[in-house]
């Protein structure tokens, strides 16, 4: 069920550096797709989107790597 951000949210959205965890991530491609906003937050919110999806996809790998050495 998606819930209206707070303002607090909505601040935190717009600085890239506290894109930081996965509700964020999830309300801010919300608001991209369904909210009308200026081509700098709209960017802003891209770029943190990418940041945060590079460094998990990082950790994934990450992860991945420590269990194939765990199995050899």
């Amino acid at each position: 069920m998606f819930t209206e951000a707070s303002e607090h949210d909505i601040e935190l959205l717009s600085e890239s550096d506290e894109l930081n965890n996965g509700g964020l991530a999830l309300t801010a491609y919300a608001r991209l797709q369904f909210t009308e906003m200026s081509d700098y937050e709209r960017k802003e919110l891209e770029r943190g989107l990418l940041m945060y999806c590079e460094l998990d996809t990082l950790a994934m790998v990450m992860i991945q790597e420590a269990w194939r050495e765990m199995i050899n």
